[in-house]
This record gives structure tokens, C-alpha cells and sequence, in this order.
């Protein structure tokens, strides 16, 4: 099965070695996912913005459906440096049977880039592509690898509950971090982006004796049974709030049930796969272009306590560790209030935060589409 030619992944142009170094050259995108939002910082809840929403979500979830089913001709356990952006206390390795099909590693809005005009879509307001594909191999990063975790990025605010609790991964990995992209999407819709901010501070807690604050979407608990997680309080009241939003429509309940009792549960194995995903979000569209008021017609919930459906648990055991301090992790920051502040114009994405994306990773423009291209080291090729 090809990846080439699926509307929501971005394309691969070229390869070519210069100077001893392996490059790939990709369309230029005029932004990503959530430069875009910040830059419609109070979107209008119409019937083109929300059925565009609705339709590039449902296109992200087929796309990752096609890299799901993508058999690997190496299978993605091989160790190898620089194939995983966990945190130091993390760990990775992948369950049995998963090493030959393909997998993401690393959704989040700074991977999803926004095309203003692409010749796969006629939408006048753009397209999103998935990208960045650098993470596909997961590894287990242990005393074996040639990995310093001190050196290797992160993205802590949207990785799974099972990094931290040191089990095997899957493809259900994606499936937690689109959940968070999900639930922040329907945030920009209801709230707008600055609401995005807010919920990040929310959840925000102390995580280790630096005082740095880490704001994930769950919570890993420690008692006599060993670790186990659970999803943060913070991401239940915060969906609850959507809920009673007054400008929550039946198609939003509908989205953020999908993103609470599918996507976001702590065990791996009752997360939806991305194909049952495909289906249920494209009903909800289907919906939606015949029945306006399904999609806009505001019905807000009354504020009460989410709870997982039956059979899909919010918490999951973990494996016994002994808890460890590390004080480099510095890939996660405290949120502050003010709007002038220079963190709040960097990506989200936690490690970006403090150390800026490296030239040769950039993947949104300054000014107008072009063509990125993107050194990779050579092992890599």
C-alpha cells in the first residue's frame, strides 16, 4: 500500500546527498496546525469553518489509517540511535507483532502542516497534511542504546501514558496523541486559541524537585500496587466545560465523546484503532453536510463528571519502577498568564519551547509556499 498518494500526508519531492549529507525535500506549507489556529485566535462557528474542522480531522485520521497499514520492509524494533523523542524516565519498545507495520510517533499540532493551495484539494480554505515522519521507528531506549537521552527531543504533552510506565508501544501510541490534537481542535472551535493556552496551564503540574511544570494528559499514579495511570482531572473539567459551552453543538458532543471514550484511555489495547476511528468520524460528516443543525444548533450539556464508557477503563497498571528524579528535564515549562510573554510565541510543543526548532527541522514558512528541505544524518538514509 503506497503512502504517495494520500491527500493528508505530505510528500516526499526529492532525495539527494551533497556535501556528505542526506537531504529530502518537501513541499513548503504556509503554516502548521497550530500556527494556523493562532492566527484565527477567534474563529467563527459557521458552517464552513466547522465542516472544514470536521473534514480535516476526519482526513487526518484516514491518513494515519494508511500509515497504520503500511507494512515496513525493516521491522520497527531495530535499535538505532535517534529514533525516539521520549523523556529521560521514559521508556519504549514495541509489543510483539507490531515491528512491521508503520506507525507516527510523534502527532501533535507542529506536525500537521496547512497548505493555503494544494492540487489535492479545491477547498478554498486549504488542506492539513500529516508530516514530520522521523519518529516511525520507536526503539527500546535502555542501558543498550547509543542514544544520550539529554540530547534527544520531545514531545512530553502529547506522548501516551505508556512511555511513562515502561510499556510496550503499538500503534495505539498515535492514537492517544491524536486524541490530544482532537481535543485541543474542538478547544480552538468552541473557545478559540488562546483557550488552547489556557487549558495547557490547567493541567500544568510540578513534576519534578526543579520545579518545572509538566501539562500532559494524564496522570501517572504511584500506591501499593505499583505505577498506574490515570487520565489528568484537568482534561475531564476541561471536557466537561466543552460540553456546557454554549455554543456546543450535537456534532461537537459527538466528537468529543469519540476523543474521551475512544482516544484518550490510558489502556493502550481499548484505544480505537485508527480505521473504527475513520468510520465514526466520517459518519459524523456525513451528517453534517445534510444536517446543519446537527452540526451548529446548540445544545450545551448540563457540567458533570466524565466517565468512560463500560469496558474501557481510565486507569491502566504499570510495571514496578523506582521512581527517579531527573533534573535535565527541561523539555517542560511553566506556563505563564501574560500574552506578552516570548514563551507564548514559540510552538507548544514543550522541548521546542525552550531550545527552538533546529534550522534544518523548520516546518512552516515566515512568507509564502516554497520548498523545504530537510538535512537528516546519515544513518537515517
Amino acid at each position: 500500500m503506497s503512502m504517495k498518494n494520500h491527500p493528508h500526508l505530505i510528500k516526499l519531492l526529492a532525495t539527494y546527498k551533497y556535501d556528505g549529507k542526506y537531504h529530502l525535500m518537501f513541499p513548503f506549507a504556509n503554516a502548521n496546525l497550530r500556527k494556523y489556529w493562532d492566527d484565527r485566535p477567534n474563529p467563527s462557528f459557521d458552517k464552513e469553518t466547522v465542516l472544514w474542522s470536521v473534514q480535516q480531522m476526519t482526513g487526518i485520521a484516514n491518513g494515519l489509517l494508511r500509515i497504520h497499514n503500511f507494512n515496513v520492509t525493516r521491522p520497527l524494533s531495530i535499535n538505532g540511535p535517534g529514533n525516539a523523542r521520549v523523556q529521560k524516565d521514559a521508556k519504549l519498545s514495541v509489543q510483539k507483532g507490531e515491528e512491521w507495520f508503520g506507525r507516527h510517533g510523534d502527532i501533535k499540532p507542529e506536525n500537521v502542516l496547512w497548505f493555503a493551495q494544494n492540487h489535492e484539494t479545491d477547498n478554498p480554505r486549504g488542506i492539513l497534511q500529516i508530516a514530520d515522519f522521523g519518529l516511525g521507528r520507536f526503539h527500546g531506549r535502555d542501558s543498550r542504546s547509543h542514544v544520550n537521552p539529554d540530547t534527544v527531543f520531545s514531545s512530553p504533552t502529547y506522548e501516551p501514558p505508556e512511555c511513562k510506565l515502561r510499556l510496550p508501544v503499538s500503534r495505539a501510541y498515535d492514537m492517544w496523541s491524536l486524541g490530544c490534537l482532537y481535543l485541543e481542535f474542538i478547544t480552538w472551535l468552541l473557545k478559540g486559541s488562546d483557550e488552547i493556552d489556557g487549558f495547557s496551564n490547567s493541567r500544568g503540574r510540578e513534576a519534578t524537585a526543579t520545579g518545572i511544570d509538566d501539562d500532559n494528559f494524564f496522570t501517572i499514579i504511584n500506591d501499593a500496587e505499583g505505577p498506574r495511570a490515570t487520565v489528568r482531572e484537568q482534561v475531564l473539567t476541561w471536557t466537561n466545560e466543552l460540553h456546557s459551552d454554549e455554543k456546543c453543538s450535537l456534532l461537537m458532543h459527538d466528537l468529543l465523546d469519540l476523543t474521551m471514550k475512544g482516544l484518550l484511555v490510558v489502556k493502550s489495547g481499548a484505544r480505537f484503532e485508527a480505521s473504527w476511528l475513520f468510520l465514526q468520524l466520517n459518519e459524523c460528516l456525513t451528517r453534517a453536510q445534510t444536517d446543519e443543525e446537527y452540526m451548529l444548533q446548540p445544545v450545551p450539556r448540563t457540567s458533570t463528571t466524565s466517565r468512560p464508557e463500560q469496558g474501557r477503563a481510565n486507569t491502566a497498571p504499570g510495571l514496578r519502577v523506582h521512581a527517579q528524579t531527573n533534573p535535565k528535564r527541561g523539555s517542560v515549562v511553566t506556563f505563564v498568564d501574560t500574552k506578552a510573554s516570548v514563551q507564548e510565541k514559540l510552538p507548544r510543543d514543550l522541548v521546542f519551547r525552550t531550545s527552538g526548532t533546529p534550522a534544518h527541522m523548520k516546518t512552516w514558512p515566515t512568507h509564502g509556499p516554497q520548498t523545504v528541505i530537510r538535512e537528516v544524518p546519515q544513518f537515517a538514509r
